[in-house]
């Protein structure tokens, strides 16, 4: 693996002054018209989309040093978002504790995703997606997104297509729209970064909901520790 970019479909290394041009949205082409039916084939599909692939010599698959990393994020609490797309057979959606802010100003925000359901590979295939930040009253949104094979966007579940085609999923109180800059593939992740594009729903905040030791959890006042940054 060479220190370069390499384009995912050719293998072909990038030269750093075409770095801008391999990352235009007009390069991109969309190659998913189903949702995948199986992981391997959502692999597949997502690998077409990178951007960048990270040199993989620094990657571990130590035991030990696996079994610490998943002991020190399990005490890491998460907030929890729900990322959504236009799909080719209609609205697609997922959880992610991932989500993070990379930058205020301009706007851009990162996530990554792990293609081994067919929906990770339509959010990967999409030219723009909304992130749905949960409050503790969105907890069955939560379930429902991160439960392979639960219904969505039901009859029970309200949501609305925007303009651009996306949806959105209604009582989630801070919802942005996002288009991606870069998708990296680092061993087995699709790493994102996205430019946010649109604040769709600013609406204040509930109790908000975070992800601890496989559960979860709601914020309130009284988890207030006396002290501000």
């Amino acid at each position: 693996m060479t220190d370069q970019p390499r384009n995912a479909a050719t293998g072909a290394s990038q030269p750093g002054a075409d770095t801008a041009d391999h990352m235009s949205p007009d390069r991109h082409e969309h190659v998913l018209d189903t949702v995948p039916a199986s992981g391997r084939e959502a692999e597949h599909a997502s690998a077409k989309v990178v951007d960048f692939v990270a040199p993989t010599e620094n990657l571990a698959e130590d035991e030990n040093l696996i079994n610490g990393f998943k002991a020190a994020f399990g005490q890491h609490p998460a907030g929890i978002a729900i990322i959504t797309v236009a799909g080719p057979e209609g609205p697609v959606g997922l959880t992610a504790s991932s989500v993070s802010s990379i930058c205020a100003q301009p706007p851009i925000l990162g996530f990554s995703l792990q293609a081994k359901r067919g929906s990770a590979a339509i959010v990967a295939d999409a030219e723009s997606f909304l992130v749905h930040f949960l409050d503790a009253d969105n907890v069955d949104l939560a379930r429902a997104f991160s439960i392979s094979g639960a219904p969505r966007f039901g009859e029970d579940m309200p949501w609305e297509p925007l303009p651009t085609g996306e949806p959105r999923l209604l009582g989630v109180r801070r919802v942005l729209r996002a288009v991606p800059l870069a998708r990296v593939k680092a061993g087995p992740a699709l790493v994102f970064n996205a430019a946010v594009v649109e604040n769709v729903g600013d609406e204040g905040s509930g109790e908000p909901l975070v992800y601890h030791q496989r559960q979860f959890h709601g914020l309130s006042r009284q988890s207030v520790i006396d002290y501000q940054i």
